[in-house]
């Protein structure tokens, strides 16, 4: 039986009209942030970016903002914690402190600053704050750190903007366990798409104020470098008591320090020599050492200093293990360690090469300035080495920075490669710095959009890192028109061993399909053709670029007054579905049905809108009343999943442990207290259903694991539910829409497929 329209309904309406609706409800949904923030002028992507996550952050409390590098996340942070705190704290590397605390004063914002650094020290914010940004979170990929239970708590009592333009380093989980902080533990069985719209990220376009890029060029070596085979063939080390041996993997840090540097490598295997003598040592002592107790001998270039055995290692070689046979691996891998390291002195070092390689970049740039990034402090040494003749060369590590005069201050190095005010004085000649080796503690947060060449020494192990060393030029403010990268190739037979570059595509395509991945980062020494995430948009993209196509719906023609009746539209298009204005307790959003049922699913949204961008066509009314019958049934149903969250209470044990334990209490108590406890089991109850962030989680688990008596336990979990479990967050726009919700506008676009 077909469904009626009611009169309400308000079908025939200019399409122009209805798409103008839509998007002026969607987009009013945003917060909206001035031009103006202190002495800042905010750029159109920053107002944007800001008003995205105000409106996320309105509504679940937390949201990430994952912008590329170089685009200015910092002001656009800055920008909601002005818009959405009163008392903001700002938690930063130490390394960024002094340009969070300037950058802050430039905008007007008052904050509280504590350092990573000092979080995982156990440092706690002095004062209460109801405001967070935690920038780089993707630091905070380890929920067993101090430094992770720190923020968790904080975000118990406070919203928070995580900042990284690199959430996702290695694998899917580095994104999800940093949205847990606010979102709680339901997180682990949400999909991409569901992950990715608690991240607001652009696209990266052209002319977006940041200079062009050029490259990665790659830099071929042509190394005649032959031990990798004496490498994977060395026997594997003799562990520690309380060691594993993974002999493949040792095997791959050795090949991966080689494609770094001969140095690189050198000191590696001086390491190992010198972790076998101490082995030795405490084998000859009857002793078998712990990996901490080895940590008594101590070693530094060449020379090693021996701790006695009986005194830092208390655990006796086990006879049945037997310290001859201990002695005779050990023995065997030694002396193979030492005639890989007789083998290396005996050839050519191609670390002349690297240092060669360095002075043609130089030749062409000149004039520029440029930053040299590799993994390894041996490599920066070894190349300031071989370059202290020329003029112009620093190198940077943690242990400080020198010139070929002598060590400076990391500030004065950085200072060259950083834009100065006018009037600030300039380096002589002579103290000008031109080329910068550095390893990647540089690779983070830092301006330097003096330097307009990168070059990349090795590739990481993590993909992230390369996006994040470029961006240390490629940055707003940069006088540069053009940022240069290149990057040095690993030698053939390396690649081949451990195939380099497709492991870092393998995590950059997990990074894409979340997130995205701004430009062309990873070069093709083997000719590899570019793969999806060079062109593709990750899914926060996707969700910038629906919010981009709706703006341009937008007609000062139209003033459309809000009012209660559904506005329906039709639009020609050779596919076949709708487009909808929706409102449930969340606010207005929009779904689609793009052939495959009503969903929210970005990539169906963007499908959908391009779809509504058809001429005009007259609307099917059975059609009209089918589809608004449809969406009220979806939305009566998402009413009940959004009060209860049913994957946060099938994901955490301490969840089913309450409700477990709630349903014994009932059981045996005595009939005449049941309608005392009825109504805090109920409470409990509410508390295993609903969504909490990662610090009430953890506070959670420890009161349902207490030894209490079965009403002081109930009533505990009551008392947590009552200060945890809220809308904490009012919406922006007043208080959440409540009940089953409501179709605002709709747009069909093709022809439905006949009624059999």
């Amino acid at each position: 039986m077909d469904v009626v329209l009611s009169p309400t309904v308000q079908c025939d309406a200019d399409l122009a009209g209805v798409r103008h609706e839509i998007a002026s409800a969607v987009l009013a949904g945003l917060g909206e942030v001035g031009e103006q923030l202190g002495g800042v002028v905010l750029r159109p992507h920053q107002r944007t970016a800001a008003g995205r996550l105000i409106s996320l952050i309105s509504q679940h409390g937390g949201a990430m903002l994952a912008e590329p590098v170089g685009v200015g996340k910092t002001y656009t942070a800055l920008a909601v914690a002005a818009a959405l705190g009163r008392r903001v704290l700002l938690a930063v590397p130490a390394a960024l402190r002094g340009m969070w605390a300037e950058s802050a004063e430039q905008c007007g914002v008052s904050a509280m600053i504590v350092s990573h650094e000092e979080l995982s020290r156990g440092a706690r914010p002095v004062g209460v704050c109801d405001f967070a940004v935690v920038d780089e979170s993707h630091r905070l990929r380890s929920p067993s750190a101090q430094r992770y239970g720190a923020v968790a708590e904080l975000c118990r009592t406070s919203r928070v903007l995580l900042v990284t333009a690199t959430p996702v380093q290695n694998v899917r989980a580095d994104l999800a366990v940093q949205l847990a902080l606010f979102l709680g533990r339901g997180v682990w069985q949400m999909s991409d798409e569901e992950l990715a719209a608690y991240v607001v990220r652009g696209r990266a376009v052209e002319n977006d104020g940041r200079p062009a890029l050029s490259g990665p060029h790659v830099v071929e070596l042509n190394l005649h470098d032959d031990c990798l085979d004496e490498m994977l063939a060395l026997p594997p080390p003799v562990p520690a008591r309380d060691e594993a041996v993974a002999a493949a993997l040792l095997s791959y840090g050795l090949v991966h320090q080689w494609t770094s540097s001969r140095a690189a490598l050198v000191r590696a295997l001086q390491r190992r020599r010198a972790r076998a003598a101490a082995l030795s040592c405490a084998i000859d002592a009857g002793r078998q050492p712990t990996r901490a107790e080895l940590s008594a001998w101590t070693y530094a270039g060449d020379a090693m200093q021996l701790a006695f055995p009986e005194i830092v290692t208390e655990q006796i070689i086990d006879p049945e293990t037997g310290a001859d046979e201990l002695r005779g691996a050990l023995e065997k891998h030694r002396a193979a360690v030492e005639q890989l390291l007789v083998h290396l002195r005996a050839t050519a070092d191609p670390d002349d090469a690297r240092a060669d390689a360095l002075r043609s970049i130089r030749a062409a740039h000149p004039g520029e300035r440029i930053i040299a990034f590799c993994h390894y402090a041996e490599t920066v040494n070894t190349l300031r080495s071989r370059l202290a003749s020329d003029n112009g060369v620093a190198a940077l590590t943690a242990q400080g920075a020198r010139v070929a005069g002598g060590r400076i201050t990391r500030d004065e190095v950085l200072t060259q490669f950083t834009i100065r005010p006018n009037g600030a004085p300039r380096e002589s000649p002579a103290e000008r710095i031109d080329l910068l080796i550095t390893t990647d503690l540089l690779s983070e947060g830092l301006n330097l959009q003096q330097a307009s060449v990168i070059v990349h020494l090795d590739l990481p192990w993590n993909p992230a890192r390369l996006d994040q060393r470029v961006g240390r030029a490629l940055r707003l403010g940069s006088p540069h028109k053009v940022v240069t990268v290149y990057t040095f190739a690993p030698p053939a037979a390396a690649e081949r061993r451990l195939r380099i570059e497709q492991r870092l595509r393998d995590k950059l395509g997990i990074a894409q399909r979340t997130i995205g991945v701004a430009g062309r980062i990873l070069p093709s020494p083997l000719g590899v053709p570019p793969q999806a995430h060079d062109t593709g948009r990750g899914l926060a993209e996707q969700e910038s670029a629906v919010n981009e196509q709706l703006r341009q719906w937008l007609n000062s023609r139209f003033s459309l007054p809000r009012r209660t009746e559904v506005s329906i539209a039709a639009a020609a298009s050779a596919h076949c579905g709708f487009l909808a204005l929706v409102r449930d307790r969340d606010g207005a959003r929009l779904v689609a049905n793009v052939g495959g049922g009503i969903e929210t699913r970005v990539a169906s949204l963007l499908d959908a809108v391009a779809a509504c961008n058809g001429t005009p066509a007259a609307v099917d009314t059975n059609r009209a009343a089918r589809v608004v019958g449809q969406l009220a049934v979806w939305l009566d149903a998402r009413a009940g999943e959004l009060l209860v969250d049913f994957r946060a209470a099938s994901t955490a044990r301490s969840r089913r442990l309450a409700l477990r334990r709630t349903a014994e209490v009932l059981a045996r108590a005595p009939r005449h207290q049941r309608a005392v406890l009825a109504p805090l089991a109920d409470a409990v109850r509410v508390v295993a259903t609903a969504a909490l962030g990662e610090g009430a989680e953890r506070i959670l688990e420890s009161l349902v694991q207490a030894e209490l008596p079965d009403e002081a336990w109930l009533r505990s979990i009551a008392t947590f539910g009552a200060l945890n479990v809220r809308n904490r967050w009012p919406s922006i726009s007043g208080s959440p829409e409540r009940g089953g919700g409501a179709v605002l506008a709709l747009i069909l676009f093709g022809q439905a497929a006949p009624e059999l």
